[in-house]
């Protein structure tokens, strides 16, 4: 079995990676211009240890430096080298338009605490438009409609003023504060903290808090690599 960690356009130069799962060592499965980080792996099931995710995020950080990277959920894991080569040549197209969106970006995670409740929202009204990883995007159900419409309520448009892309976590009465990602271009990713940081001088009242940068965990698409095949 091989674990995968990301996604990359070419290997990382000559360097020693940290330590994958199990301690096993990253190599590189290319194919079709594209490059798939991958170590060794025991089972087809990673159990979601602490150390564990640890190791997977250690991995996709270093990977990151420098280079556009897609960095995939935890645990995916696929039979062997030659279903990873087939995967890469299905999905070039899609991995290639990905990387080229995340180029130069990280990614930022906001939330929002004490915003008014909700009203139930039109089940038919779900504005959030086409972006990267679509049909895991809605898995996961984040919607436009989780974002406050108001800017009384929360002023948001300095913020997306800085990020080339905006997901948003749909709210509910079990699930009230407001979380976002933004993809920001590293040059901005300053300029994006600092209006963070007046927005919440602005509004003592809410709790919002934001941590980054990560990799664009939001804004790859983990199921186009993912799954046993």
């Amino acid at each position: 079995m091989l674990y995968l960690y990301a996604i990359l356009e070419s290997p990382p130069p000559q360097k020693r990676l940290p330590p994958g799962i199990g301690g096993a060592e990253p190599v590189f499965v290319e194919s079709h211009g594209l490059v798939c980080a991958v170590s060794e792996a025991a089972d087809a099931t990673i159990a979601p240890e602490p150390s564990q995710i640890w190791r997977h995020q250690e991995v996709v950080a270093a990977l990151m430096e420098g280079r556009p990277v897609l960095p995939l959920r935890f645990g995916t894991v696929v039979e062997d080298g030659a279903a990873c080569l087939r995967l890469l040549a299905r999905h070039h197209a899609e991995l290639s338009a990905q990387l080229d969106r995340v180029r130069h970006c990280v990614e930022f995670a906001l939330r929002v605490a004490g915003l008014p409740e909700l009203p139930d929202p039109d089940p038919s009204a779900n504005l959030a438009g086409p972006g990267p990883g679509t049909s895991h995007l809605r898995t996961l159900v984040r919607r436009e409609r989780g974002w406050p419409l108001s800017s009384a309520a929360f002023p948001h448009d300095t913020l997306s003023a800085h990020a080339a892309s905006r997901l948003l976590w749909a709210r509910s009465p079990s699930q009230p504060d407001l979380r976002a990602s933004f993809l920001v271009q590293r040059r901005s990713a300053s300029a994006f903290l600092d209006d963070v940081g007046a927005l919440q001088r602005l509004r003592p009242d809410l709790g919002i808090t934001v941590t980054g940068p990560w990799p664009p965990y939001s804004f790859s698409d983990p199921d186009l690599s993912g799954g046993r095949e």
